[in-house]
C-alpha cells in the first residue's frame, strides 16, 4: 500500500499555496540542546505509544547535524537495536532521489528534462503518437504524463520487468495530453529512471540490464558522490543479516508482527520504489538538498536553483502540490516539501522546511495508519518547534 502524499494525518494543513502571503526569507531557525532533547524524548514517547518496534531520525541543518538516532528495534524477533546504519524502504521516496539523479545527469549535459523523452531512446512510444512526440522527463518525473494510476498495480508485481513497463506504456491511451493534468504513478517516475539509463548508454539497454544499469548510475552520480555507503537498489541482501529492518504489521487482534518477506520491487518500478537506505546515508542526501547543491566535498553537484526547481508544482489545468519527486504543503504558513509512504510494511517520511533551514527525516519498520499518523505529528510537531523559535526572535 503507497500512502497519500497530500495532506497530514492526524491534524489539519493550512489553506493551499495561493492562498498563502509570501513566505518570509529563509534564515535558520537554532534550536537548543535542551529543545533536541526534549524532542527526542517526544519522539520516542510517542513511538512507544504508536507501537511501532523500530524507528530511525534525523533533523538537520545547513552542515549540522541535530539529531542521528536510532529508536527500539529492527525486528520483534530479534533484540538488535535500531541503530543510524540500519537500512529501511524509502518506498515512494525514491522518487524524490530519482529526480535528484536525473537533475544531476541534466547539469552536465547527459539529458535533459525539458527535451522530448524519446530523444533517451528512439523506440520509446506512447499509444497516442501525439503523446510521444511531445512527452518529455520533466512531466513523467512531475506525475503530469497523463498516465493512468491503475497501471501501477500491474507493475507493481516482484515478476514485472522494465520491459513490461514499456510495452504497457505502448499499448494504453493515456488520460490527458502531458503536461496538463496530474495523475499519480510511480510507473511514470520508474520510466524516467529507465529512459535516463538508456540516454547515458546512447540509445542502447546496458548489457546488465536497466535495474542493475539504474543501480549503477546511482551510486556513480549520488551515492557515492555523497557518502551514502548503506543505499542501495539491490534487492538480494538478506533482511535478517548486514543491519537491516524488517517490516511489521498488525494482526487481526491489533499486535504488532512481523510481516512475511515480500520481495522488493527490483524490476519495473525499481526507480520509484527500490531504494533502501539508512538514517546516516538519508542525512547525507538532505544535507545536500539544504546546501544548494553543494556536495560533503564542498563541490558543487548541481545548482541552487536545480535543487529548489524540483520542489516547485508544476503548474496544470488541476489543483495539484507535486513537483518532481516531492510534495507541497502548509502548516501553519510554514511551506513543508515532503514525501511520506509505504513499501512492505515499513513506512518512511523525509522534510525539508526551506523558511528554516531544516530538514527532517524518519524511518520505520512498521506499515499501516498508526505509522503514517505517527510521521506527520513528528513532522508537524519540529514545525512548531521551528516556528516557536522563529517567533521569540
Amino acid at each position: 500500500m503507497i500512502l497519500s502524499w497530500a495532506a497530514p494525518v492526524g491534524r489539519a494543513a493550512d489553506a493551499r499555496a495561493e492562498t498563502l502571503p509570501p513566505p518570509p526569507a529563509p534564515v535558520v531557525v537554532k534550536l537548543s540542546a535542551e529543545q533536541i532533547t526534549a524532542f527526542r524524548n517526544y519522539f520516542e514517547k510517542s513511538r512507544q505509544q504508536a507501537g511501532i518496534p523500530g524507528a530511525a531520525v534525523v533533523i538537520i541543518q545547513p552542515d549540522q547535524t541535530l539529531l542521528l538516532e536510532g529508536f527500539g528495534k529492527k525486528s520483534l524477533n530479534a533484540d538488535a537495536a535500531v541503530t543510524p546504519d540500519t537500512r529501511f524502504a524509502l518506498g515512494p521516496a525514491t522518487e524524490a532521489v530519482n529526480s535528484l539523479l536525473l537533475a544531476r545527469l541534466d547539469a552536465q549535459n547527459l539529458l535533459d528534462l525539458k527535451a522530448p523523452a524519446r530523444r533517451c531512446w528512439d523506440e520509446f512510444k506512447l499509444a497516442d503518437p501525439a503523446a510521444t512526440k511531445t512527452l518529455t522527463l520533466r512531466d513523467l518525473l512531475s506525475m503530469t504524463a497523463g498516465l493512468p494510476q491503475r497501471i501501477d498495480r500491474f507493475l507493481a508485481k516482484p515478476t514485472a520487468t522494465p520491459a513490461d513497463l514499456f510495452a504497457i506504456l505502448a499499448q494504453v491511451y493515456d488520460t490527458a495530453q502531458p503536461g496538463h493534468i496530474f495523475e499519480y504513478s510511480d510507473t511514470s517516475s520508474a520510466a524516467a529512471g529507465y529512459l535516463a539509463v538508456y540516454a547515458l548508454n546512447h540509445h542502447r539497454a546496458p548489457e546488465a540490464g536497466l535495474p542493475a544499469g539504474y543501480a549503477a548510475m546511482a551510486k556513480e552520480q549520488i551515492f557515492d558522490p555523497l557518502g551514502m555507503k548503506r543505499a542501495t537498489y539491490d534487492v538480494t541482501t538478506n533482511s535478517s543479516a548486514d543491519d537491516e529492518a524488517a517490516g511489521h504489521m498488525r494482526d487481526d487482534k491489533g499486535v504488532w508482527q512481523p510481516a512475511p518477506t515480500v520481495p522488493q520491487p527490483n524490476g519495473a518500478l525499481l526507480p520509484a520504489l527500490g531504494l533502501r537506505a539508512s538514517a546516516r546515508d538519508v542525512a547525507a542526501w538532505l544535507q545536500l538538498e539544504l546546501s544548494g547543491g553543494v556536495g560533503p566535498d564542498r563541490k558543487q553537484l548541481l545548482s541552487e536553483d536545480a535543487v529548489q526547481e524540483r520542489w516547485r508544482p508544476k503548474n496544470t489545468n488541476d489543483t495539484n502540490d507535486f513537483g518532481l519527486g516531492w510534495a507541497v504543503q502548509h502548516y501553519r504558513g510554514i511551506k513543508l516539501i515532503s514525501r511520506t509512504g509505504e513499501q512492505n510494511q515499513q513506512t518512511s517520511l523525509v522534510a525539508i522546511v526551506p523558511q528554516y533551514r531544516t530538514a527532517f527525516a524518519v524511518l520505520t519498520n512498521a506499515g499501516g495508519h498508526d505509522s503514517a499518523v505517527f510521521l506527520q505529528d513528528a513532522l508537524l510537531n519540529l514545525a512548531d518547534f521551528l516556528h516557536e523559535n522563529a517567533s521569540q526572535k
